[in-house]
């Protein structure tokens, strides 16, 4: 019985290395892109059969009410464009982003980004970009998602795995970008959130 639990505890480290590598999938080689030498994240969605103007409501406020007054929110987040004729919408986020939140030990950044629609007829695009982070307790400048988050920055050599200091800030990077644009597809109705029903038999 002994040796069953000392090869366990040997392999252990072995399957939850291979695991989080698994999990860590989505954050490898192309999760941040580039254009001009700048990070940003875009994507469209489609929405048959709701209007621009519609669109546009739901949009505006989303961010407004999510994102601008959200949590996390910092002083500084506000919407700047807000132009229905040309469906443009754009506002600038200023929140905390937490790395670890407990009781007794707390890691955080300023987290500063732009976030830009483009709305039409039945779809829309959203734009993060212009992002950087910055301490509140550590005079170490402004961080630049372009010298931080990319490839070349926060992926080990051959491209397998996070390096551990600017692999977490990608890693946490993607994981907010994913949630505001998943919010703003539910807000406007390009994805419908499904509540699971389990049948319990008596």
């Amino acid at each position: 019985m002994k040796k069953i639990l000392l090869l366990f505890l040997l392999t252990l480290p072995v399957v939850l290395n291979a695991q989080k590598a698994k999990n860590d999938t989505k954050y490898l080689a192309g999760a941040v892109t580039t254009r001009d030498g700048y990070v940003y994240f875009e994507k469209t969605y489609q929405v048959p059969g709701t209007s621009k103007a519609e669109l546009f409501r739901l949009l505006k406020e989303y961010t407004q009410k999510v994102i601008v007054e959200g949590e996390n929110h910092l002083e500084q987040a506000r919407i700047t464009e807000d132009n229905p004729e040309d469906g443009i919408i754009a506002a600038s986020i200023e929140e905390y982003l937490y790395f670890k939140r407990k009781a007794w030990t707390m890691h955080r950044v300023r987290f500063y980004y732009q976030l830009v629609y483009q709305i039409e007829d039945g779809k829309f695009s959203i734009t993060m970009r212009r992002l950087h982070y910055l301490y509140d307790d550590i005079n170490a400048g402004d961080y630049a998602a372009e010298n931080w988050i990319t490839d070349s920055e926060a992926l080990s050599k051959d491209g397998t795995k996070l390096t551990r200091i600017a692999g977490k800030f990608r890693r946490f990077t993607i994981d907010r970008k994913d949630e505001i644009f998943k919010g703003a597809a539910r807000a406007a109705g390009a994805i419908k959130k499904v509540n699971k029903v389990i049948e319990v038999e008596e």
